[in-house]
Order: structure tokens, then C-alpha cells, then sequence
């Protein structure tokens, strides 16, 4: 397999890959796409880490998406949100008869959504646990508020001006708002039900588990000991290893090292960065133990991984 030189996507290689009449931007910090099937379009067929938050709707058809290794389908009326460092594979859909594909893609700077002031890890961690999906099914109502936000973000961004990329950002700021709201409507609701059916304790050990979950996204290139989120979530490293295990059926450490290897895998099939920078990124003190970690989960070297 070919290591792809850009394993790292941001707004500007995002927007090469798509026709320029689709797009409609401001600067390398926001960009609107309207993408609609043309079999000479080059797709993102490989492994990529996000440089920036993308939004991405479906009008029509579907595709088939890879985030951090979980697959989804991406339907009509769906959006899927994607974040700053998410590791994305788009596979390019089947098409049959004169069904075609349509999608709308919003995709922002990590500066452009922090002036915002939309955490988009924190909305999609306190949601895609419970609901173990980053997909969202938006109602009718949603659907049709969101129709209306892009076609005014669309003719204000093809404006020149400091005034009307500020009003790029309100209307996009009050769009994430409209969809956070059945985001989190639908996380409350999946918890009532399950509130209905299980006691106090499990939900308290449900949340325990919901942030271990968000901390080790945050932290496992650089804390891979229990004891740090033990810390971290005032605990035991035993109780919270006995706990992480009763909740999801995985272990702690089988959780954080899942992380790991998905960084260590990608970083070696699908970049040029040496095998010493891995190393030091993943924060092990050499490549001995580097070594000898992975072949412990894969049965090869990283160097036969990366060759074969």
C-alpha cells in the first residue's frame, strides 16, 4: 500500500479535491460545498487526520464513512459531524440506475470555531457514547431550519467584507445550536429510558465511565497509566478498572491501548513520519519498547507493518 503524502486534511486540501464552482468560502477558515456525484471527482479513498471541524449532509443517495475506525453510513436527511484530529476514510458509494449522490459540507478552522466559541469534542463526547453514533437523523423541522441557514450563509459568504464574515459566523454559530439542541434532546432522551430501567448506582457508574472515555481521547498519546485517570476522576485505580470493565466489557488499559494502536497504525501505513518520531508522539522512552508494544498487539514489527 502507497503512504500518502497528505495524511493531514485542512480547508485548502479539502477544497482542491472539490470543484471550485461548489465551494463557497472565506479565506482558508470556512468554506460552504455543495457536492453532488461526478464520477471524475477524486474522493479521500484513504486514511486522513483533520486539520479543522467538518459538517456533512445528506440530501440525497449515500456514503459510506470511516471515523477512528467506526463505520457509518451516511443516509438521506443525516449529518455527521467530524472533528479536529479525527482520523476519516471516505469510500466512494456504489451507484445504481439514476440514483446519485448529494451532500452539503460545512467545514471550519479550528480558529474559525473557537471565535464561535463551539467546543465541537465536547458536544459529540457527551453524545456519542450514550447514543454510540457521531450520525445525527435530523426531524423535519431541524432539516428545514438548516435548509434556510445555508442559503443565507451561502449568499452573505459571497460578499466581501469584515462585516459579513461576522455574519457568516453568527448564522453559523446559531445553526450549531439548532443542531446541538437535538443532539443533546436525543442524549436525554436515550438516558430517561435508561434511567426508567436501571438504578441510581449503574447511571453513576455510566458517568464515570462516559468521562474516563473522555479523557483518554484527550490524553493517550501521553498518559497510558490508569493511575492518571484514576487521579484525574478522584478514584482508585482499581475501582475505576473495576468499574471501566462492568460498564463496557472492556478494560481500561484495553481502552487507552485501542487509542494508542489506532495512532501508531495510521502514523505507519499512512504517513512519511519516521519510525523515532512515532515513537517520541506516542510518548514512549525509546523504540525498544516502542517495538515490543506493538508486536505485543499485532504480532509484527512496525516496520513489517508498515511494509506490508
Amino acid at each position: 500500500m502507497a503512504i500518502q503524502e497528505n495524511f493531514e486534511v485542512n480547508i485548502r486540501t479539502i477544497k482542491e479535491k472539490l470543484p471550485e464552482s461548489s465551494q463557497i468560502d472565506i479565506d482558508e477558515d470556512f468554506c460552504l460545498m455543495d457536492i453532488q456525484y461526478d464520477e471524475r471527482q477524486e474522493n479521500f479513498g484513504y486514511p486522513c487526520r483533520l486539520d479543522g471541524n467538518v459538517m456533512l449532509f445528506c440530501i440525497n443517495g449515500s456514503i459510506m464513512m470511516s471515523v477512528n475506525l467506526n463505520d457509518y453510513e451516511i443516509k438521506e436527511g443525516e449529518l455527521i459531524i467530524c472533528t479536529d484530529g479525527d482520523i476519516v476514510k471516505v469510500s466512494r458509494p456504489e451507484i445504481s440506475g439514476s440514483e446519485k449522490w448529494h451532500f452539503v459540507m460545512l467545514a471550519m478552522s479550528h480558529r474559525f470555531a473557537s471565535d464561535l466559541r463551539i467546543d465541537f469534542k465536547r458536544i459529540l463526547n457527551e453524545g456519542i457514547i450514550p447514543l454510540d453514533t457521531s450520525v445525527i437523523r435530523l426531524n423535519e423541522t431541524v432539516r428545514e431550519i438548516l435548509g434556510d441557514h445555508l442559503k443565507l450563509i451561502a449568499k452573505i459568504a459571497s460578499c466581501k467584507g469584515e462585516l459579513y464574515k461576522d455574519s457568516v459566523r453568527y448564522l453559523v454559530s446559531s445553526l450549531v445550536s439548532v443542531l446541538g439542541s437535538q443532539w443533546f434532546s436525543e442524549v436525554d432522551n436515550l438516558k430517561s429510558r435508561r434511567r426508567a430501567g436501571t438504578d441510581a448506582r449503574s447511571n453513576h457508574k455510566r458517568l464515570i465511565f462516559e468521562q474516563f472515555h473522555r479523557l483518554v481521547s484527550e490524553s493517550y498519546s501521553q498518559q497510558r497509566q490508569m493511575a492518571f485517570y484514576a487521579d484525574k476522576l478522584c478514584l482508585s485505580p482499581k475501582y475505576l478498572s473495576k468499574l471501566v470493565k462492568e460498564v463496557s466489557g472492556k478494560t481500561g488499559p484495553d481502552w487507552i491501548d485501542s487509542y494508542v494502536m489506532l495512532e501508531a497504525k495510521h502514523l505507519l501505513k499512512y504517513s512519511h513520519m519516521p519510525i523515532k518520531e512515532i515513537v517520541y508522539r506516542l510518548n514512549f522512552p525509546n523504540q525498544t519498547v516502542f517495538y515490543k508494544y506493538f508486536k505485543a498487539h499485532t504480532g509484527m514489527t512496525p516496520t513489517d507493518y508498515r511494509n506490508s
